[in-house]
């Protein structure tokens, strides 16, 4: 699978007439915890719970040991650390540790996950980081020609079905929840829509 991308407009000074666009990764979609703990889970003999477990405490040792001043490595993935700034002073006597904050945890990946990402390839993708100006009239029935063929949709299959940002398509398939038109069984981010029995079936002339 290739990477996504979308073309968004390059802000130009006001004094320029010129139109600019440059690419951006879109962001297909956001993997969960327990969504990476259900890979791992079935790429291996580890039970999903135990995945979980250990996920969990990796976020605790982030969070117990950074602070600390040490960096974290993981293998294949990288390493990751603390940074901080602080006000521009001329000598070392006219700051205080008091005037030092936090700025960010800086992550430095592993030169094999580069080397390996390097060679990944790009497809522009089929639809608008943007949302389309799409009426809730239309959605159904592009709703209703899909679950002629699918028993549930996504919320990416949703993006690419109406065209919608990931936040729209979320939006519009939680409201259909709401109306008893569509289920979201299993946790909260569970990513699969049915339809509720009865909805989203073509008319017959």
């Amino acid at each position: 699978m290739a990477v996504p991308y979308d073309f968004f407009r390059t802000p130009q000074p006001k004094n320029k007439d010129k139109v600019r666009y440059h690419a951006r990764v879109v962001v297909r979609d956001t993997m969960e915890t327990e969504d990476i703990a259900r890979m791992i889970a079935s790429r291996s003999t580890i039970k999903e719970g135990d995945v979980t477990g250990t996920l969990v405490e990796l976020a605790k040792v982030l969070f117990t040991e950074l602070p600390e001043g040490r960096s974290i490595h993981i293998d294949g993935i990288g390493s990751f650390r603390v940074s901080a700034h602080s006000p521009s002073v001329r000598t070392t006597k006219e700051i205080r540790a008091e005037s030092i904050q936090f700025k960010g945890i800086v992550f430095t990946p592993e030169k094999k996950l580069m080397r390996k990402m390097g060679a990944v390839s790009f497809e522009k993708v089929t639809y608008s980081n943007r949302s389309n100006n799409i009426s809730d009239i239309e959605i159904d029935a592009r709703l209703t020609d899909f679950f002629a063929d699918h028993d549930y949709i996504t919320t990416a299959q949703m993006r690419g079905l109406c065209g919608l940002s990931y936040m729209t398509a979320l939006r519009r398939l939680q409201t259909r929840v709401k109306d008893g038109r569509l289920t979201h069984p299993g946790h909260s981010r569970a990513p699969f829509y049915y339809p509720v029995p009865g909805n989203f079936r073509k008319s017959r002339l």
